[in-house]
């Protein structure tokens, strides 16, 4: 329980250091692109410590392909060391990916709705692995797991209606965003868990935040942005516990089941930052956030049990 303990703390911290830098104006990109040079550090750091940049075994693409179809057909198994090196640099491309556009729309998300929000519409993300692995490994819910299926998408629906001056629905593009980004980066960590020795995931991460980091440089100049000294610390903090999360998240998913990893971090987290947020930013809840975050709280839960 420790790494699920230290998983919530590490992941508050991303929310909470987000919400300071949007009250004080901070450059998204600049904290962006700071957090994934960290990140990317220290991935890189762990990986030649431990000697993973350098495959241990002859690599095959061939050897690669033929291991992870008979390993996703069977639905068992794991892949071999060269194998696990492949697949996290491939793994580790396309999270990276994800990871990028969902902390930028986390940033955005805070500083339009409010950090409780966010947190919520960025752990719902959780919806989106479990329905891809109800197609890939016919993991069929349960008829409690329907009902927090339910309240999941019934909570995604109440806290994006808000009704304007002229009557008409908005919906909050930024909330529905960051759920999509988010949740596919959960399910790209499960994917890399599900297969590859856990021994690679450090090269898994460095591979992860070096993409991000890259995207994230190139979309820094097209935006002209330049960091002032302040926006890089923040994004300092920001990268080391977007890597700590992570690391940590893996490691809880070693340990224990991911139906328990899933919904206890989703509502430990979801619950740290709607306090922290209160307490240490003033942020008020509206009756109608109020119910959808209850409603957030449950769901997980009955959806992983």
């Amino acid at each position: 329980m420790t790494f699920l303990f230290l998983t919530i703390l590490c992941s508050s911290g991303i929310g909470l250091t987000f919400k300071f830098s949007e009250k004080h104006q901070m450059s998204r990109y600049a904290i962006t692109t700071a957090n994934y040079i960290t990140a990317a550090s220290i991935g890189l750091i762990l990986s030649l410590k431990n000697g993973l940049l350098i495959p241990r075994d002859n690599l095959s693409i061939n050897s690669f392909l033929t291991q992870f179809s008979e390993i996703a057909s069977s639905n068992s198994g794991g892949l071999s060391p060269g194998s696990s090196w492949i697949w996290a640099v491939i793994v580790g491309l396309l999270t990276g990916y994800f990871f990028l556009y969902a902390f930028i729309f986390y940033q955005k998300s805070i500083g339009e709705n409010g950090i409780a929000l966010s947190a919520m519409s960025s752990r719902l993300g959780v919806l989106i692995p479990m329905s891809v692995s109800i197609v890939l490994w016919n993991e069929i819910p349960d008829n409690l797991q329907i009902i927090g299926i339910v309240l999941a998408i019934c909570s995604i629906i109440l806290i994006n209606l808000n009704l304007n001056n002229s009557g008409n629905i908005r919906f909050s593009f930024s909330l529905i965003m960051l759920f999509a980004y988010a949740g596919c980066g959960i399910f790209c960590n499960k994917l890399f868990q599900k297969y590859a020795i856990l021994e690679y995931k450090n090269l898994f991460l460095f591979f992860t935040f070096f993409t991000a980091l890259l995207i994230s440089l190139n979309l820094l100049r097209k935006k002209r942005e330049k960091g002032k000294p302040a926006d890089i610390l923040v994004g300092v903090v920001v990268g080391t516990f977007n890597l700590l999360t992570n690391f940590f998240m893996i490691l809880a998913l070693a340990e224990l089941k991911a139906s328990v990893v899933f919904p206890i971090t989703s509502a430990g987290a979801i619950i740290t930052m709607t306090l922290g947020g209160a307490l240490l930013f003033g942020e008020t809840i509206r009756k109608k956030d109020a119910v959808a975050i209850g409603m957030t709280l449950v769901a997980p839960v009955l959806i992983n049990i």
